[in-house]
């Protein structure tokens, strides 16, 4: 019989991840005295020291526990791939499916998904993570996801992907401005006036090496990380914006008109796309999330590329 158990392996990567034993036991709904003596009990099987306990700085891994977290994380995933296997065989999916979500697509993707889990497969629990484009390839790659949606142009990591939708670039103007009736526009058009940028890494940058190939340097006086803010401002008049999403009617939460305009300029091409680590697919959750978001998620592709 095996010494070390899945649950011991669980416990040391969300120590790992967490960085004191208090994070990960809030994390995990467990007491700290919990994860120490589980944590023992491993150091004590595999004969090494795996973590450094440091009071002021918390908890950092010697050189055998970060060989050992990379064998953790793998073994978990087996793991978790026979249960999800088993399950499907059963004819039923169960357990936990971690996803991710670029902050801007959430509105978007995610109630749908989490609509079809809900009635088609209550027994699996989804976690979502919202965050950058950054913050959801690492927790992919350290494990902490199983897929996540982004834009295609924001992918820059080693991973598989599947397109979802494909989408475009857009010019939001308030109702009353000088072009609004324009079905399409170049940004040179739009001169000096002030522009509302979305500020959420990495869309500054992809939008900004999008104007510049166009020869056009945006004025930006503002940046946010949330689009209804920046709708808003562009709703009273205080500048215009390049953002992705439409959502459905074209009002601001304070009643105020907006227009979206095509961008006459020539831009990449852009999707949205669900990226998973290699040999995720093994995973029947993931396999399913999949083939939903080909099946059904294809329509957001519809408000989110450009109107004449």
């Amino acid at each position: 019989m095996l010494a070390v158990t899945i649950r011991q392996l669980e416990y040391f990567v969300a120590i790992a991840e967490e960085g004191t034993l208090a994070a990960a036991a809030q994390r995990l709904h467990v007491t700290a005295g919990t994860l120490s003596a589980s944590l023992s009990a491993l150091e004590k099987t595999m004969g090494v020291q795996l973590l450094m306990r440091r009071r002021a700085t918390g908890s950092v891994l010697t050189a055998a526990g970060r060989d050992l977290e990379a064998q953790a994380r793998a073994v978990l995933s087996a793991a978790e791939a026979m249960e999800s296997s088993a399950s499907a065989i059963r004819g039923e999916l169960a357990g936990t499916l971690s996803i991710g979500c670029f902050d801007t697509l959430t509105p978007w993707l995610l109630p749908p998904v989490l609509g079809h889990f809900a009635d088609h497969h209550p027994r699996v629990q989804v976690e979502v993570h919202e965050g950058s484009s950054d913050e959801l390839q690492q927790m992919l790659l350290t494990g902490r996801l199983d897929a996540a949606f982004m834009y295609q142009l924001h992918v820059d990591t080693d991973v598989e992907r599947t397109t979802v939708a494909p989408v475009r670039l857009q010019l939001v103007l308030p109702g009353s401005h000088r072009l609004a009736n324009r079905p399409s526009l170049r940004f040179s058009e739009l001169g000096d006036e002030p522009a509302v940028l979305l500020g959420l890494k990495p869309a500054p940058d992809l939008i900004m090496s999008m104007m510049a190939s166009a020869g056009f340097t945006p004025r930006v006086q503002w940046r946010l990380r949330n689009v209804e803010a920046i709708r808003s401002l562009v709703g009273r008049g205080l500048g215009y914006s390049v953002i992705m999403g439409r959502p459905r009617g074209d009002l601001t939460y304070e009643g105020r008109r907006v227009v979206y305009t095509q961008i006459a300029d020539e831009l990449p091409e852009n999707s949205v796309q669900l990226i998973y680590p290699s040999g995720a697919l093994r995973n029947a959750k993931v396999r399913e999330l999949r083939q939903f978001a080909l099946a059904e998620l294809e329509q957001i592709g519809a408000p989110m590329q450009h109107w004449t």
